[in-house]
């Protein structure tokens, strides 16, 4: 589930995260900028989806998961983390996102 939600969040797939998104859950992405569940599908659908993606680990432990790899853009490749809590250890809704990368 970890690495489906990294994948979602890097390629923009807004249909997948309206799924599996706590209508609470809040995402903190470039050090200091906080996103509400709403406004987090706001914040990725206009966004550029890289050319590939790949993802260098995936883990988890109870309610936390960590997802990291890269992400290509045409000339470059842009590094990312992301940490996700989920509302209870069956992982099926996520309380929160940390994002890290750039």
């Amino acid at each position: 589930m970890v690495e489906d939600i990294g994948i979602a969040l890097e390629m923009r797939d807004c249909e997948r995260l309206s799924t599996i998104l706590d209508s609470e859950a809040v995402w903190i992405y470039l050090s200091s900028r906080t996103a509400t569940a709403e406004k987090i599908l706001d914040t990725l659908s206009p966004q550029v989806k890289p050319t590939a993606l790949t993802i260098d680990h995936a883990i988890s432990h109870g309610k936390v998961g960590a997802v990291n790899g890269r992400a290509e853009h045409g000339e470059g490749e842009q590094r990312f983390c992301h940490i996700i809590e989920f509302t209870s250890t069956k992982c099926h809704q996520v309380k929160r996102i940390e994002s890290y990368g750039g």
